[in-house]
């Protein structure tokens, strides 16, 4: 019989995956409100626009925010056609292409920062305290890291 994990790690696992999803259901609808760009796309900016020179080499853009290869793809290809990312080739890698935030993109990602961070200052910073939220980071990386070493994942 396979091991069953203990009944606090399942609430805690529950509790997780439940947070997550309204917190994400919260922000969305709230951007769809005030017709902004998804929190996908929001992601994908942020993410390129936290990154030295705006950039990120396809891959790592992938594996950062949690998207398929071919889903990756899919989203740079329609924020390339609404001009918030532009693809330049790998200088050292003939293969290799790097997504980069443009101009535009970076615009929409600053006007729906604002619903973003007022929607998770709603809910974080009322349901946690500045020392709460300071001991679950380590605690949400130690998890991070235990699942990203558990077995290589690729596509």
């Amino acid at each position: 019989m396979p091991h069953i994990i203990s009944r606090n790690h399942q609430n805690a696992w529950r509790s997780l995956l439940i947070a997550q999803s309204w917190a994400i259901r919260q922000i969305e609808f709230q951007l769809r409100k005030a017709n902004e760009i998804s929190f996908d796309v929001y992601e994908v900016l942020q993410t390129l626009e936290d990154s030295e020179g705006g950039k990120l080499r396809m891959s790592d853009l992938a594996d950062r925010i949690l998207f398929s290869r071919s889903g990756l793809t899919r989203m740079i290809d329609r924020l390339e056609e609404l001009g918030y990312v532009v693809r330049e080739p790998s200088p050292d890698d003939r293969r290799g292409w790097y997504a980069v935030v443009t101009p535009k993109g970076k615009e929409v990602r600053h006007r729906a920062c604002d619903i973003v961070q007022t929607t998770l200052q709603a809910i974080w910073e009322r349901s946690l305290s500045d020392e709460e939220a300071v001991a679950l980071v380590p605690v949400m990386e130690s998890v991070t890291k235990s699942a990203r070493n558990y077995e290589p994942i690729r596509g």
